[in-house]
């Protein structure tokens, strides 16, 4: 039915009330992010550790930022006149509006805690467009997130029915909607300050708000000499690359070497302590007869920070440069200029991150979406696509082939006793039951009975390596993208990308080379590692090292780094031995020890200048 503006008689009652809607239905979005901020610090184990300044400017500017953003969405719904003319649409568009503020809050009250990575825009297409394969969801967990769906429906259309009802009361609900604004300014203030003066403490508390993007006032405070310049540009670390590529700085001079060929044989989400005899005991064996390197680190808590530093020898700094100019990794070049046979196989899709787009974009006829309906079947049809690729190639062909098995990171495996090994194990994976009390035993089972799996594909590969006569030419390196965590330091951190802990960046990596003996390496090594040393033992590649990579030949102890650069979603890190330097997108410094936590040692690292070059070296 048609209502006469908005049951409003006047052009000016109209506006009145809009106006007077708008900021009470802002208010209750605004209480909203904070509640569910609450949930996100609660569960992330802060709380305890917080104390009341850093919880003020919390509330502050998380109830403040949405205010904001529900205020100014409110506004442009009235603004559109055929909504303010019939009542019924008005009230839908209201309601969908909230709920659009609402569902994503929730979500992302259940995203933080566990990855300390705020719901974002690539999450979002991986879940959605992922086809199960990134993100997977049991029967169990989508029933429970259709019941929260509906139950924010409903409480969006209560919150609109109240919004009209609470018009009546302008004055107390002005006064509140100042008290917030300012509160807002406040904490805004408050982050100026502390960014200037290294207050990390506060600076901090603004991560985990999502959306957050807090005022800086450097300039202004620098004017009137409230702060030092000076100190905020030595204690500053700015990591961000910008620019295309520069990459290789010179064009890579390669002739015949050893001639080897090359098989990457990697495991999606392996941890380094999954590597032993009873989880693993095919590989195990392999690695006893070969080269075991037990200080392994991937240079990401992530998929795509972890691969891209594998074929190009560079920080996760450069991924994006690299996408943007579809750069391939140093790697593939080297072995495109060799005359390789490339060969691709995968467990789930190279889009997802862009690979096809970045270090594989030079590779022809690249299969971006693997075969199979799962993780196990994929697995199973990229080892047997692997080995019917390796013999259809011409006698005397020399190849490279990157297998990238995909069950672990899914938690998957066969049905059956084969490979219910580890027992009791949790029959049906919900990650919205996670949290810090949670017994991680059955899901730590769980995902060991997937290992098992994997490991009896690895030894299907090195077995028709063994029936080709194929490992006494080919050398075999077997690894992982970045390791898993199941709450290993009871700071309800689960899965990955979420820290630099041992559980999240130490990978297994095994190396078989012929004509190298047995041998368990003890020093500190990397991904980063792998490009300096095949190009120039493998590929006869003449250039200095520095032309392509920050890396040193893995084989090299004398010299050697004993820490690891690693680049995470949010956040990167400088893991050393005994503590892990953290910085954030706004290049402070934060310092833990091993587990996580707050260390009393601050001696900012002597390293950062040598960083910062190599973050900048290869970009126009």
């Amino acid at each position: 039915m048609k209502s006469s503006s908005c049951n409003i008689p006047s052009p000016a009652d109209r506006i009145k009330f809009a106006f007077i809607f708008v900021v009470i239905n802002s208010l209750f979005i605004s209480f909203s992010s904070g509640l569910f901020g609450l949930k996100n610090i609660f569960y992330s184990g802060l709380l305890q550790s917080w104390n009341s300044e850093q919880l003020f400017v919390f509330f502050s500017y998380s109830c403040g930022l949405f205010l904001i953003f529900a205020f100014v969405g409110g506004l442009l719904l009235f603004a559109v006149p055929i909504l303010c003319n019939f009542k019924r649409l008005l009230l839908i568009a209201c309601i969908f509006l909230d709920f659009s503020f609402l569902l994503f809050l929730l979500a992302d009250s259940f995203v933080y805690p566990l990855y300390r990575t705020h719901l974002n825009l690539a999450m979002i297409q991986m879940t959605l467009l992922g086809g199960g394969r990134v993100v997977a969801f049991s029967s169990v967990m989508l029933s429970e997130i259709a019941l929260m769906v509906l139950a924010v429906l409903i409480v969006s259309y209560f919150f609109t029915r109240f919004s009209f009802v609470l018009t009546r009361y302008k004055k107390s609900i002005f006064t509140l909607f100042a008290f917030v604004l300012m509160a807002f300014l406040a904490s805004n203030l408050t982050y100026s300050w502390s960014f200037a003066n290294f207050n990390n403490r506060l600076v901090s508390v603004f991560d985990k708000v999502p959306l957050a993007r807090p005022l800086r006032m450097n300039t202004i405070l620098q004017k009137y000499g409230l702060v030092d310049r000076e100190a905020i540009d030595t204690r500053r670390v700015n990591l961000s690359e910008g620019g295309l590529m520069n990459y290789p700085l010179n064009s890579l001079n390669c002739s015949p070497d050893k001639d080897y060929n090359i098989l990457f044989l990697f495991v999606d989400t392996l941890r380094y302590d999954m590597l032993t005899e009873e989880v693993m005991p095919n590989t195990w064996k392999f690695a006893q007869e070969n080269v075991r390197f037990n200080n392994h680190y991937s240079n990401g808590n992530n998929t795509r920070h972890g691969i891209f530093s594998l074929f190009t020898g560079l920080p996760g700094k450069y991924w994006t440069s690299s996408l943007t100019t579809g750069t391939p990794g140093i790697l593939i070049s080297a072995l495109q200029k060799r005359n390789y046979e490339i060969g691709i196989f995968t467990g789930a899709p190279l889009n997802m991150p862009e690979f096809h787009k970045s270090i594989f974009s030079t590779v022809r006829d690249l299969n971006v979406y693997p075969r199979g309906d799962s993780s196990v079947e994929s697995d199973a049809f990229a080892v047997e696509d692997f080995k019917k690729w390796q013999s259809g190639l011409k006698p005397g062909s020399r190849f490279f082939s990157f297998i990238f098995l995909d069950s672990v990171h899914g938690y998957q495996f066969p049905p059956g006793e084969k490979y219910e090994v580890f027992k009791p194990y949790w029959k049906s994976v919900n990650h919205m039951e996670l949290n810090n009390s949670f017994d991680p035993a059955p899901y730590l089972a769980r995902y060991k009975n997937a290992v098992r799996y994997t490991d009896d594909l690895i030894q299907e590969v090195l077995d028709y390596l063994n029936s080709k006569n194929l490992l006494d030419n080919t050398i075999v390196v077997i690894s992982s993208d970045h390791g898993d965590e199941f709450n290993d330091n009871k700071l309800n951190f689960w899965g990955h990308g979420g820290n630099f802990t041992d559980a999240q960046i130490k990978v297994p990596l095994v190396i078989h080379w012929p004509g190298k003996k047995s041998a368990n390496v003890e020093y500190v090594t990397s991904h980063l590692d792998l490009v300096p040393t095949l190009l120039p033992e493998v590929l006869g590649c003449s250039n200095p090292i520095q032309d392509y990579s920050v890396g040193t030949s893995i084989w090299k102890e004398a010299g050697r780094r004993d820490w690891v650069y690693s680049t995470g979603w949010s956040r990167d890190a400088f893991v050393e031995p005994h503590r892990i330097v953290l910085i954030n997108a706004a290049g402070a410094l934060e310092f833990l020890d091993k587990t996580y936590r707050p260390t009393k040692d601050r001696t900012i690292p002597p390293y950062l200048s040598e960083v910062l070059k190599e973050n900048s070296r290869y970009v126009k």
